[in-house]
């Protein structure tokens, strides 16, 4: 399975599920005024500490620190 979904989409099945849960957590950030606990946990993180460094990998900054960029 992991073969062929690399060879169709161009990434592991794991890659793909973070980068999805990395953008629905960019989307609660932007549209809601939830805690990060608890959009760490909506997105299917298992803490927040958790969701922070992932999400740190994937954009180069802390969850905070983007949200805060990127407030209207």
């Amino acid at each position: 399975f992991s073969r062929a979904f690399r060879a169709e989409v161009g990434v592991s099945p794991y890659a793909f599920v973070v980068q999805a849960r990395v953008e629905r957590v960019k989307d609660a950030l932007l549209n809601t005024r939830k805690p990060l606990a608890e959009i760490a946990l909506m997105c299917g993180f298992a803490s927040q500490s958790h969701m922070t460094e992932t999400f740190r990998r994937a954009t180069g900054m802390p969850p905070a620190r983007w949200r805060r960029e990127r407030a209207v």
